[in-house]
């Protein structure tokens, strides 16, 4: 496949399943853990002893280089993520504020680093797959979105096991952020299934995902979504389909 079409599939792929935005930060935020983001992603090559206990995930491992994990995960995985979200609304208030009657969302003292030198496409990779990774939810559900960056860089863009495994994951946290009690996971796991561009096109499981979405009740336009994923499916399939829901809404109260 051509270098351009791997790379739009990939970043078509993100903004598909994350057009909903991004959600406000918190005005402050803690201190995040220098190893997250500090080293630089390495060349493809074969771990050394001392790496081989890191941050990276094994999704990730044969790409990019692993760090020592911090004590407290859970913390520092919402750290992680903050830091991402901060970098991209400093970019955006540095970049509006070249016009005029720009509100800004971030602080300059907030932007003071951020702003003159914002995260690299590879750091933004490496603490969202760690937030995510490491039981953030919001990172779970805005993976895709943000790791998809990776493969604006030529360096990465035709790596075809860096691109099965972002979409390994951008399945795997969905369903992770799901199972936890965030509706919309499924909705976007839905229409991946219903696409086919993260994973293989599957309407049964598309019908499936809506359908659990529905029977969370948080929407009033849920009808209308579980409408279109049933299109063209026929009485065994959407009979399928509901068993298929049955056992991601089992789980999904197994797991609180």
């Amino acid at each position: 496949m051509k270098r351009k079409m791997i790379a739009l599939v990939s970043v078509a792929a993100a903004t598909a399943i994350s057009a909903a935005g991004f959600f406000l930060i918190r005005n402050e935020t803690k201190s995040v853990p220098s190893e997250i983001i500090q080293s630089p992603v390495s060349d493809r090559r074969t771990p050394s002893p001392n790496e081989e206990t890191g941050l990276q995930p094994a999704s990730t491992a044969s790409s990019l280089q692993k760090h020592p994990a911090p004590i407290a995960a859970q913390t520092d995985a919402e750290t992680a993520y903050e830091l991402v979200e901060i970098n991209l609304r400093c970019q955006i208030d540095r970049e509006a504020a070249l016009g005029s009657g720009h509100l800004r969302s971030t602080s300059e003292s907030l932007c003071k680093d951020l702003s003159d030198k914002p995260m690299s496409r590879e750091e933004i990779f490496k603490a969202i797959t760690y937030a995510a990774e490491h039981g953030s939810t919001k990172a779970q559900l805005d993976y895709s979105l943000y790791a998809s960056r990776i493969f604006e860089d030529e360096k990465y863009s035709l790596d075809t096991d860096l691109i099965r495994e972002y979409k390994d994951n951008t399945v795997r946290f969905l369903e992770t952020a799901g199972s936890s009690g965030q509706p919309q996971a499924y909705v976007r796991l839905s229409d991946i299934y219903k696409n086919g561009v993260l994973t293989s096109k599957d309407p049964v499981m598309a019908y499936a995902y809506a359908e659990a979405y529905v029977r969370t009740g948080s929407s009033h336009y849920g009808a209308s979504f579980l409408s279109s994923a049933s299109s063209g499916l026929d009485g065994a399939q959407l009979r399928r389909g509901k068993e298929i829901a049955n056992q991601i809404l089992n789980k999904r109260s197994s797991s609180k």
